[in-house]
């Protein structure tokens, strides 16, 4: 009787979330977890490994990738989660809350994009870091936290503004 009642919230929640992902917002905010992967693709921001000609000699830009699409998948399922205190607060709060995490996305985008720069710049001739230096991690892991941290508050704020509207409207 137990498992019945669980399967039974389970598929109720599954059809709340396919019902959100079937939005606009929704769709956006499902599109979103492949955002790491743009990079990628179309070049935008940079992620290459030291070898062809990029920064990276430690953490590999598939990791960086993998990492960020994961943690991303994590903030969907996370604030959809939390659908219920979304629902408690005022459409202004959630909407405040999803320029906020826009706002931070930014900033953690300008964090990457600086600390890149300063590692390809100035990585060996200030720092004095070869191409195998275990101290190259002190640039990489902030790298890649920043670059994670993008897609992750992106997503949320997607999430926010999706999930906003779809209970105002439902």
């Amino acid at each position: 009787m137990e498992s019945r009642k669980r399967g039974a919230g389970f598929l109720k929640e599954f059809r709340e979330f396919i019902a959100f992902l079937g939005t606009l917002w929704g769709i956006l905010a499902g599109i979103s977890v492949f955002f790491p992967l743009s990079s990628v693709f179309l070049k935008v921001i940079p992620l290459e490994s030291y070898e062809a000609d990029g920064v990276f000699n430690h953490l590999s830009p598939p990791f960086i990738t993998t990492v960020a699409t994961v943690v991303t998948l994590f903030v969907i399922l996370s604030t959809f989660g939390r659908r219920d205190e979304l629902r408690e607060k005022n459409l202004r709060s959630v909407r405040r809350h999803a320029w906020i995490s826009m706002g931070v996305s930014m900033a953690a985008l300008v964090a990457y994009m600086t600390i890149h720069q300063i590692y390809a710049q100035y990585g060996y001739s200030v720092f004095g870091l070869g191409s195998d230096d275990p101290l190259k991690l002190f640039f990489e892991i902030p790298l890649t936290a920043a670059y994670t941290a993008f897609f992750c508050l992106l997503t949320r704020a997607f999430m926010l503004l999706g999930m906003a509207e779809f209970y105002r409207n439902g």
